[in-house]
């Protein structure tokens, strides 16, 4: 019974506790006037859609009182989902230390490729499927993907547009290519373009070896680019890169290659 009761008045204590230094803490913010804020964009080297200064600038023309306002009358949230508004934003974390300095960390959506389209206006697609527009200040090092390309786009119920590949096979696997060519050293920087044909049919643009890569369609891509590669490693290291003037992969099991 004593435990039991000893046990009651320790949480009575630390409730009160805490009852105390939440006011404190409340009181606090009222005091504190926000002077400063830092703004930190990661993987700003890599990506670079979007910089400090244009950050702040959004942050200054909003309607949200921020610099020179108390701490506990900025609303957080409301700014983090005025940055998301920006096409290039993929999450925005906004918030106020105990001095009244506030923190904007951004991160920026990451580009998988760009498409340009014989009947569109350009525009890139990252790894979640987003269309992001072209930018006027950069443009990343992605694979190009032109020609007679029809993306599906459809918009979200966040409002951001996304292509939408599950309603084309073809533009899935093209989805699935670009990714893992990203993903590996070596093609993301060899296999530059990529460019569809009227008939549907894939070629792949090489930044080393003047050779034309008939792909075919996007079917099977993981096993025609690792016959891909092995012609590079056993064939091209015997006979050099400029020997071949096509490559083609568009048949199962089978590469064939034409001389100059």
């Amino acid at each position: 019974m004593k435990i039991k009761l000893r046990h009651i008045v320790t949480w009575l204590l630390l409730i009160s506790w805490f009852a105390v230094i939440t006011g404190f803490v409340s009181n606090s913010n009222a005091r504190v006037i926000c002077k400063e804020m830092s703004i930190s964009i990661s993987d700003s080297t890599n990506i670079r859609f979007v910089t400090t200064g244009e950050i702040r600038n959004m942050l200054k023309n909003s309607a949200f009182s921020i610099q020179g306002y108390p701490a506990e009358e900025i609303l957080t949230r409301s700014l983090e989902q005025m940055l998301e508004t920006n096409s290039y934003i993929e999450n925005a974390e906004v918030y106020i230390n105990v001095e009244g300095d506030l923190f904007v960390d951004i991160d920026q959506r990451k580009p998988l490729m760009r498409v340009m389209s014989v009947n569109e206006t350009g525009y890139f697609i990252d790894h979640d499927g987003v269309v992001l527009p072209l930018s006027g200040g950069y443009t990343p090092n992605v694979m190009l993907v032109n020609g007679h390309i029809d993306f599906p786009l459809y918009t979200d119920g966040a409002g951001i547009t996304r292509v939408d590949p599950d309603n084309d096979k073809e533009l899935e696997y093209l989805t699935g290519f670009a990714r893992m060519i990203s993903g590996h050293p070596f093609w993301k920087n060899q296999i530059v373009q990529v460019y569809r044909s009227a008939n549907g049919e894939f070629e792949l643009i090489p930044r080393v070896g003047a050779h034309q890569i008939i792909f075919g369609s996007m079917g099977h891509y993981a096993e025609k680019l690792r016959n891909l590669e092995a012609l590079y490693e056993q064939g091209f290291k015997r006979y050099g890169w400029n020997t071949y003037d096509k490559i083609n992969l568009k048949y199962e099991n089978q590469i064939i290659c034409t001389k100059r």
